[in-house]
């Protein structure tokens, strides 16, 4: 295996030195900074918004919405120890670690969550999960109404299918759709031969019968 393999098999769940150099390579890499910064500009946060990233890698975008959240919550979700107390370290850095809560688990720590969010997304999280259907199930029931739901995939390698991100968005809305979601719109934030398409959808406000 060479040294890029074992680094790119690392963007799945980093661990350990070459998780680390992973971690790194996310933070500073161009085509992830603006992934991270046209995504949260999609969201339109608010002050008071509550927000949950599932997968917040070394905390880019995290970051970025506590700038905009100042009496809201924001919540950052990674499975990597590595990737927890690399984002923990940039928000220290910013002087940001009272304002957020950074966490290892994935969307399983959304049982039992007292607390609904009205933004949940991730960034090339999605092609990890196995069940993509129970995802965004989860993700619906930890909305609240009219909350809204972010999802970006880019293909990471050059020599990726540049078709890879469309037939992942069709996916993404099919699942969306099936889970309930409304509003399905999806938008390339990313041009170029391996783009970045962003699908968000939105969780309607049940009309009750009288």
């Amino acid at each position: 295996m060479t040294v890029k393999t074992a680094i790119v098999r690392q963007f799945g769940k980093p661990s350990g030195i070459v998780g680390k150099v992973a971690g790194h390579i996310m933070a500073r890499r161009s085509s992830n900074r603006i992934r991270n910064q046209k995504t949260v500009e999609l969201m339109k946060l608010q002050p008071d918004s509550r927000v949950l990233e599932v997968g917040c890698g070394p905390g880019l975008a995290v970051t970025d919405c506590v700038r905009q959240v100042s009496d809201g919550n924001v919540v950052g979700l990674d499975h990597s120890h590595v990737m927890i107390a690399q984002a923990r370290n940039r928000v220290s850095k910013a002087g940001m670690a009272p304002k957020v809560s950074l966490m290892v688990g994935g969307i399983e720590k959304l049982d039992g969550w007292t607390m609904f969010f009205d933004r949940i997304y991730s960034l090339n999280v999605i092609q990890f999960i196995p069940d993509k259907a129970d995802y965004f199930r989860a993700v619906y029931n930890a909305l609240d109404n009219n909350g809204m739901c972010f999802t970006t995939y880019q293909p990471r390698m050059d020599n990726d299918d540049p078709n890879g991100a469309a037939a992942m968005a069709d996916e993404i809305a099919s699942l969306m759709q099936s889970s309930g979601f409304q509003k399905i719109e999806r938008v390339e934030i990313v041009a170029g031969p391996t783009p970045a398409i962003c699908v968000s959808g939105v969780k309607v406000a049940e009309v009750l019968s009288t």
